[in-house]
């Protein structure tokens, strides 16, 4: 939590103030007071007089984010710190609190980060509902044509960041993706592209427990038999590895296979 010296003030007296630092409870950081909890890349860099944007304000908005190094900040004076990314496209910060908003983020995330990345913040936004897509639509408006053709395909609808980035990696080349679809049999599946096409998006924190995998093994072979072929995804193949990834997942759209019908398959 942060908060300004106004906010402190209205809730304890001036003598109070040292105490309640030396208490631990409040944390000075430039011209605010944060909690111990808050982040420790968010604190130094107000202390600097620095305000996080992009990915780094995402975080503490509680977005999907993807992978990217770096503290990420809004500095006019020359560079930030050795590992920390500059945002300086404002001639002074244009908002009253310093964590850029959900809208301001996305703003420089669009000169910062690769368009499927900038997607996945965009796709979170909307599934939080901190932005709508009135707002999305504008910032498409304005920004770069291959930023622009992912952000008028966010729709909120992707469950994690791995689900927003392969949906939104089909959807560019075409492929009509219908996600959380429930296929008697089989379930609620992340996706299904085309009309035979299942795609898992594991993320780190699902699908990785005994009886969690072998209950998806177990679907996966039943929808093998209703006619559908399944693609599992983990975290690391959608970003460390997704060269890989996104080069078989275009062989499988350049074949065609998914745009049959299950029937057709069926055992």
């Amino acid at each position: 939590m942060i908060y300004t010296s106004r906010q402190i003030h209205d809730r304890v007296t001036a003598r109070e103030i040292p105490r309640v630092l030396g208490r631990g409870e409040l944390v000075r950081a430039g011209r605010y007071y944060v909690t111990p909890d808050t982040d420790e890349g968010v604190r130094a860099a107000l202390a600097l007089g620095l305000r996080p944007t992009c990915v780094t304000a995402a975080r503490e908005h509680g977005l999907w984010v993807p992978p990217v190094p770096g503290l990420h900040v809004y500095t006019r004076r020359g560079s930030p710190r050795a590992g920390w990314v500059g945002h300086g496209w404002h001639p002074s910060w244009p908002e009253s609190s310093p964590i850029a908003s959900p809208r301001l983020l996305l703003e420089h995330a669009i000169r910062c980060l690769d368009p499927l990345e900038v997607g996945i913040l965009a796709d979170s936004a909307l599934h939080n509902e901190l932005v709508d897509q009135d707002t999305v639509a504008e910032l498409a408006a304005t920004a770069p044509r291959a930023v622009r053709r992912v952000l008028e395909r966010a729709s909120g609808k992707a469950q994690s960041g791995t689900e927003s980035k392969v949906r939104l990696f089909l959807l560019l080349h075409n492929v009509r993706v219908t996600p959380q679809v429930k296929i008697p049999g089989v379930g609620f599946v992340d996706n299904l592209a085309g009309r035979r096409w299942i795609i898992e998006c594991d993320s780190r924190q699902h699908h990785t427990g005994k009886d969690t995998y072998a209950k998806d093994r177990a679907r996966d072979l039943r929808a093998l038999e209703l006619g559908y072929f399944t693609t599992r995804l983990t975290h690391e193949m959608t970003f460390a590895g997704w060269a890989r990834t996104s080069a078989t997942l275009l062989e499988v759209i350049r074949s065609g296979r998914h745009l049959d019908p299950p029937d057709r398959w069926a055992l």
